[in-house]
């Protein structure tokens, strides 16, 4: 549950695991995140995040840009989630726009805000490059267009 293969290197022996990142629960972070991998969310997150599977947690909550393979939200969301599968889970407080694929909304979930279901082969793969930097050009250090500015809302 905590590791998963990277996969078969093609010469029989087996791949590295890896576990995923995780922003725990009191911590918070104001900038982007991006990572090849998992990314767990139980804090707070002011900025965006690029991942390939992102799972925010009861108590997280990440205002900003979700860009993700498959994103789990339990906790909330606020701005824009494009992710190829969405799962909100009963605790999910989303007000964000949302383009997915597929996307199950449990009971309980909450969802204030745009949605518009896409084929993947249709996945606005140009608009998600324009809402992050890619992984690359953040591990480069060097400077990116500004990401879409997260939905204003009111508590």
């Amino acid at each position: 549950m905590w590791f998963k293969s990277v996969g078969n290197n093609g010469s029989g022996t087996a791949s590295r695991r890896t576990a995923p990142s995780i922003l725990s629960e009191g911590f918070r972070i104001d900038g982007d995140i991006a990572c090849d991998g998992e990314v767990h969310i139980s804090g707070t997150l002011i900025g965006n995040l690029t991942a390939t599977r992102v799972t925010v947690g009861e108590g997280g909550s990440i205002n900003g840009t979700i860009d993700a393979e498959t994103a789990v939200v339990n906790g909330s969301v606020q701005g824009r989630l494009v992710a190829v599968n969405v799962v909100l889970g009963r605790s999910a407080h989303v007000t964000a726009d949302v383009v997915y694929c597929s996307m199950r909304i449990e009971p309980g979930a909450v969802l204030e805000g745009y949605s518009r279901r896409v084929d993947r082969e249709h996945m606005p793969a140009g608009e998600m490059k324009q809402l992050m930097p890619s992984i690359k050009t953040l591990h480069n250090g060097t400077d990116h267009a500004e990401a879409a500015a997260p939905a204003e809302t009111s508590h």
